[in-house]
């Protein structure tokens, strides 16, 4: 019998949206994206005068489009090998390769900088993994 791996696998957390009311300031507080801007045009409104209703369809068309990112990024992650694991608020990607091997593989793969996008961050801008016990 060999000597056991002590290896750390990757476990990496990616969240779905955030709370209502951090997912609804983005679409009117301070620099909103241009297409916010637009759609608010189209009802004769703007980010600062925009009502809840303008405000929820931005919303609407923000989760649908990083939605279809994740998608993207969980097929790859499947594809390649990863386990998904739904949690009450966000996902858990898990993969046998250590933390430097999963970024690379998912580098290699086009989808880095979606899971990026979903991963917690840490003070220095960089993906946080999730280590031991996974809560």
């Amino acid at each position: 019998m060999g000597a056991p791996d002590n290896r750390m696998v990757a476990h990496l957390t990616l969240g779905l949206f955030g709370t209502p009311r951090d997912e609804l300031a983005s679409t009117v507080d301070g620099d909103v994206p241009e297409w916010i801007e637009r759609l608010y045009q189209s009802y004769g409104t703007s980010a600062e005068t925009a009502p809840a209703s303008a405000s929820v369809l931005a919303l609407g068309e923000s989760l649908g489009y990083r939605l279809r990112k994740l998608s993207v990024l969980l097929s790859k992650m499947e594809a390649l090998g990863w386990s998904i694991k739904p949690r009450r608020w966000d996902l858990v990607a898990s993969t046998d390769l250590d933390e430097v091997e999963a970024q690379e593989q998912l580098e290699a793969a086009g989808v880095w900088v979606i899971a990026r996008q979903h991963a917690p961050i840490d003070n220095a801008g960089n993906v946080r993994w999730s280590h031991g016990l996974i809560p």
